[in-house]
């Protein structure tokens, strides 16, 4: 009897082992098919929302160390790494510097990505080249941006920072104009207007659209 319930229990932990296969087969082949059309699942979205919230919120941190050891927003650099004057001193006003702020330039969850190859590549981007209008004064501010994100992570980013579903669309210029430093561009910065955007209206976090299928969350990190 001892020998047949041996049996049986053996039995029970291979069909267990085999519908465990066929489970994790299940779940990989409908990850790669997600993967191949390029869409996100609802937690997929939420999980890329959090990381990109994350780096803001790193990147908001190294400016306030850097003013609280003396470096005025006027001083701080926002040359990136790759620049071939990255390392020519003063060092330590540099954001991406461990001389200075300290922030790694990381990219984009790729699973957030949604870089269209033309012209300037996704990314994450900080700079202080423009001033949103509902700001204190019209000085410049320190802009945060993940650009070119795909539209459900952009719509769950608004759900977190904003809580509205909907995606306003800026108009009047490109996103690249309003939100990436034209030094690393072929645009012209342009300041941003309520006009341009009536629904981003004293809203200091958002993720917006142009229109044609680009979605860019902007942060505004410090505001003059």
């Amino acid at each position: 009897m001892i020998k047949n319930q041996n049996g049986n229990i053996l039995v029970y932990i291979l069909i267990a082992v085999a519908l465990l296969g066929a489970l994790t087969f299940a779940i990989s082949r409908s990850s790669s098919q997600t993967d191949t059309v390029g869409e996100l699942t609802e937690g997929q979205a939420k999980i890329m929302a959090g990381e990109i919230i994350a780096y803001a919120a790193s990147a908001s941190n190294a400016l306030t160390q850097m003013q609280q050891t003396g470096a005025t927003l006027a001083m701080i650099n926002y040359m990136r790494p790759s620049d071939v004057n990255f390392n020519t001193a003063p060092t330590i006003y540099k954001l991406y510097h461990p001389d200075g702020g300290g922030l790694s330039l990381k990219p984009l969850p790729a699973r957030a990505n949604a870089d269209d190859g033309l012209g300037l590549a996704s990314g994450y981007y900080v700079g202080r080249f423009n001033s949103f209008e509902w700001t204190p004064t019209t000085a410049q501010d320190v802009i945060f941006a993940a650009f070119e994100i795909k539209e459900a992570v952009c719509r769950e980013l608004n759900k977190r920072v904003a809580g509205i579903s909907t995606i306003p669309t800026a108009t009047g210029d490109t996103l690249q104009n309003f939100f990436v430093d034209a030094t690393l561009h072929s645009g012209t910065n342009v300041n941003f207007q309520i006009a341009n955007c009536p629904a981003c209206d004293g809203l200091g976090a958002l993720c917006v659209t142009d229109g044609s299928n680009k979605y860019t969350f902007y942060t505004i990190l410090e505001a003059e």
